[in-house]
């Protein structure tokens, strides 16, 4: 990759159009008078691309700027290219493309803080994209991913995981944010945890009587509401840093919805945890994780004191954020029995109805995101005010 290339920012907004078809690509004569096939051969993104979209997504750019650490809801202090909640880095980068599924990890720093506050101050330092994608990058299996054809939607079945692309899926782990959450809003709002169906206290009881919970009541339900919000959100962003990263380097892409996500667990391997009990009429298997990939803070990875042990330990531990080599802050006196009550409600959850969270699934798949490789003659043909300058002229810059 070049350390000049550049893009103005907003002359590649004013320019953005989600292009679906692929080089090498054929759409039948029932697309309403589209119907086109590609004489071009198929030609996969090549390292520089796929490491720009990668960190376009969720790439590593510094330190936060933790002007509300006063109020203790951070994780970490790591600074991505798109917004994560309480910078817990819920969103993970999975791919899959000719060569196999690979998983995007970006590398944590081994400090607490890290002192390199900003990774990008001149163009030369562009030079770390790749190198991040080549150190972090992790290959689980050879081939594409088999995505069954009959569990792509039939608006895109004809141009979606074919030989060429790159499809994006971008993993949503609620499970880590799930427990920070809860610490950090019973900190502050003190609330009540109640069970909507019992109409009682949803394990927290004690805490109730003793005053400590004395905040508004949040029912299970209402939480289990928020993460899933909250992860969509964070999805929407690194998915539209990564099409404006496409528009500007003249790559086609589009986000979706059109795969059945159940499938997609599957042949991606996920562990899905069955309800334990009788559960409830709704419950649903959970998807929890990736064995020896990405496993979430929730059984049967972690029981419900470890989880929270593990989650109060990033915080106020001893390489902790806020913790002696962190920021060094005063715990809050009530901070340990919090953490009992957080446990306390956990546990009732799971306990009770089989799963955890109780609505809402541990892990999910919130969009898709495919790039490949536009095929000029059918944009041309049917789209010419929609060619740019990037698209003619892509080829000669990215694969001389």
């Amino acid at each position: 990759m070049s350390v000049e290339f550049d893009a103005p920012l907003f002359d590649t907004m004013l320019k953005r159009r989600t292009k679906r078809f692929p080089l090498g690509g054929e759409l039948p004569a029932r697309r309403a008078g589209l119907a086109y096939k590609s004489s071009d051969t198929p030609l996969p993104l090549n390292e520089a691309e796929t490491a720009l979209l990668c960190f376009a997504g969720v790439g590593i750019t510094g330190v936060t700027t933790e002007e509300i650490r006063h109020l203790l809801g951070h994780l970490t202090v790591t600074g991505r290219t798109s917004a994560t909640p309480c910078a817990s880095l819920t969103l993970h980068l999975f791919f899959t493309n000719d060569e196999g599924v690979f998983y995007y990890k970006p590398e944590k720093s081994t400090e607490i803080i890290p002192k390199e506050r900003v990774r990008f101050v001149s163009k030369e330092d562009r030079i770390k994209i790749t190198e991040d994608y080549r150190k972090n990058v992790v290959k689980l299996r050879d081939g594409r991913l088999p995505v069954p054809r009959e569990a792509i939607g039939s608006a895109f079945v004809d141009m979606v995981n074919r030989r060429g692309t790159t499809v994006f899926m971008p993993v949503a782990d609620t499970t880590r944010e799930y427990i920070n959450m809860l610490l950090t809003g019973i900190a502050q709002f003190k609330w009540r945890m109640w069970d909507e169906v019992t109409k009682k206290p949803a394990g927290v009881g004690r805490w109730i009587r003793s005053g400590l919970l004395g905040g508004d009541k949040m029912t299970i339900s209402s939480y289990d509401a928020m993460l899933p919000w909250l992860c969509n959100l964070e999805a929407g962003i690194a998915c539209q840093n990564m099409m404006l990263a496409a528009q500007a380097m003249g790559i086609g892409g589009f986000m979706m919805h059109t795969i059945d996500f159940g499938t997609l667990m599957k042949v991606m391997n996920f562990r899905l945890e069955r309800v334990r009990g009788k559960g409830f009429p709704q419950a649903t298997p959970n998807p929890v994780g990736i064995d020896g990939v990405l496993e979430g803070f929730c059984p049967p990875y972690k029981d419900i004191d470890q989880a929270v042990d593990e989650i109060v330990e990033m915080k106020w531990g001893p390489r902790g954020i806020y913790g002696p080599e962190g920021y060094n802050l005063p715990v809050p006196k009530e901070y340990a029995e919090l953490a009992k009550a957080v446990k306390a409600f956990l546990r009732y959850v799971y306990e009770k109805y089989g799963r955890l969270p109780k609505y809402s699934n541990a892990m999910y798949f919130p969009a898709l995101l495919q790039a490949h490789h536009i095929d000029l003659g059918y944009y041309t043909k049917y789209f010419p005010e929609y060619v740019t300058e990037a698209d003619k002229t892509h080829m000669e810059t990215w694969h001389r």
